[in-house]
């Protein structure tokens, strides 16, 4: 005998067209989403690598009150003495705290340094991901579009 569902109980379950709707709208807040999380994780990054930029340039300010000049100050070989005038920043200068950018020493002389951070990851760079830089004047250089230089309108602070 063939039973027929009571005309007050509600169905059970979804339908496969209720599923597939939930799906989409979960789809589309997700594409929407991503890049905004995407951005902050991206600004974090840089907002890490601008502090670690000022922390060692106050460590070359320290290192070159010993010394006559900004020259010679990364640690090359280790041995906690100053012996290269460009190279990853050593710990006589500073510790980086952040994982995301590479800092160094990308000049230095007698008179004058300029720092430079650089993304990690190289292939995986979207825009406002680029080289930021701090020289011993202070200047502020973000290569905002990644492009290779800092030529660009806006390209001579950090903030956006």
């Amino acid at each position: 005998m063939h039973r027929s569902r009571h005309p007050r109980c509600p169905p059970v379950g979804l339908s496969l067209v209720e599923l597939l709707v939930a799906l989409a709208v979960l789809a589309i807040l997700a594409a929407v989403a991503l890049p905004v999380f995407q951005s902050f994780g991206i600004r974090g990054s840089r907002a890490e690598a601008q502090a670690d930029l000022m922390v060692c340039a106050q460590g070359m300010e320290r290192a070159v009150g010993v010394g006559f000049g900004y020259a010679g100050l990364v640690d090359s070989d280790e041995d906690g003495a100053g012996d290269a005038d460009t190279g990853p920043v050593s710990a006589n200068i500073c510790t980086a705290n952040g994982l995301d950018y590479t800092i160094s020493v990308q000049s230095a002389g007698t008179t004058s340094f300029t720092l430079r951070a650089v993304p990690a990851t190289a292939g995986n760079r979207v825009d406002g991901d680029g080289v930021l830089e701090l020289d011993s004047d202070g200047t502020r250089r973000w290569d905002r579009n990644d492009d290779g230089d800092f030529d660009d309108d806006g390209e001579g602070r950090w903030s956006e």
